[in-house]
C-alpha cells in the first residue's frame, strides 16, 4: 500500500465531496420549497417555478464541477 492507495483515497474523497454537495443543496432548496408551499399553497405553479431555477443552475454547476474533475485527472 503505497502512493496508489493514497492517490485512490484522495480521488474517492474528492468525488464523493463533488457528489455530495449537489445532494445537501438540493435538500436544503427542497425543504425551502415545502415551507414556502406551507405558507403560499395558492402560489403552488410560481414557487415551484422559482425552484426549478435554482435547481437548474445547482445541477449545471455541479456537473461542470465533475467534468472538470475527471478532465484535470484524466490520462490522456
Amino acid at each position: 500500500m503505497g502512493e496508489e492507495s493514497g492517490a485512490a483515497i484522495v480521488f474517492i474523497l474528492l468525488f464523493f465531496a463533488f457528489t455530495i454537495i449537489p445532494c445537501v443543496g438540493t435538500a436544503i432548496i427542497g425543504v425551502n420549497l415545502i415551507n414556502k408551499l406551507g405558507r403560499f399553497p395558492s402560489k403552488t405553479p410560481s414557487v415551484q417555478m422559482s425552484v426549478l431555477f435554482q435547481l437548474v443552475v445547482l445541477e449545471v454547476v455541479s456537473f461542470t464541477l465533475i467534468l472538470a474533475f475527471f478532465k484535470v485527472l484524466s490520462v490522456d
